[in-house]
């Protein structure tokens, strides 16, 4: 996702004032550190969720508006909303316009089959090998769009079952292979028919595009944002 970034912002004509990376051979520093921000009005973040609290602080204190990609972190989102006062921050689980949509298409699904209790509703995704998490940010989203929406419906099931599954339970499952997959897949299932709701990407420059789109539209701002804030939904 840094490399894919990296080339769409030089792309739309931004300049790359620092690289932050342990590992990668393009990067300009190994860690963040006084002054690597230097210049830079917008940083994005694909990193660790471990560290998503410690980087707000770095871009605080360097006066530095961020946008969060990063996955695993969720539980304190209340903390990161106090650690960014003073900054425009915008974090989301998944930055393609596509998928954004897709979110939308499942939540109108969902409000419709509550009325229908003759559909089960279930969730696959897959992604590629090297994503660190499992079920993803996106797949997240996705079961508490479901959970919000359908009455009948009170917990999803990530894990594998060992057991028959609940009435009021949802399966969401998650596979982990290849070296570029990222797709989503809703079924709302009955006797007679079944409906599938699926996003796939076919790589992840729609990912990188609207994540530079946002640090575009972040500029300046104060806050505290979603994606549906820079989408208007």
């Amino acid at each position: 996702m840094g490399s894919a970034v990296h080339r769409i912002a030089e792309e739309r004509g931004h300049k790359i004032v620092a690289v932050v990376d342990p590992k990668a051979a393009e990067a300009t520093a190994p860690s963040l550190k006084e002054g690597v921000f230097s210049g830079a009005d917008v940083a994005l973040d694909f990193s660790l969720g471990e560290a998503v609290l410690d980087n707000i602080k770095f871009c605080k204190e360097a006066g530095v508006d961020l946008v969060i990609g990063t996955t695993g972190w969720y539980d304190k989102l209340d903390s990161a909303r106090d650690s960014a006062e003073g900054i425009g921050l915008l974090w989301s689980s998944n930055f393609s316009i596509g998928v954004n949509l897709y979110f939308k298409i499942v939540e109108e699904a969902a409000k419709l089959m509550d009325n229908f209790d003759e559909y089960d509703i279930w969730g696959h995704e897959i992604h590629h090998y090297n994503k660190a998490d499992s079920p993803s940010g996106t797949a997240k989203t996705l079961e508490k769009i479901l959970l919000d929406n359908i009455k009948r419906k009170q917990s999803v099931v990530e894990d594998k079952l060992d057991r028959k599954r609940a009435d009021e339970e949802i399966h969401f499952s998650s596979v982990r292979g290849g070296a570029v997959n990222f797709a989503h897949t809703v079924g709302f299932d009955s006797v007679a028919d079944r409906i599938l709701l699926t996003h796939e990407a076919r790589n992840r420059d729609g990912y990188a595009l609207g994540a530079v789109k946002v640090a575009e539209w972040l500029k300046g701002k104060k806050g505290f944002f979603e994606m549906k804030d820079f989408l208007n939904l």
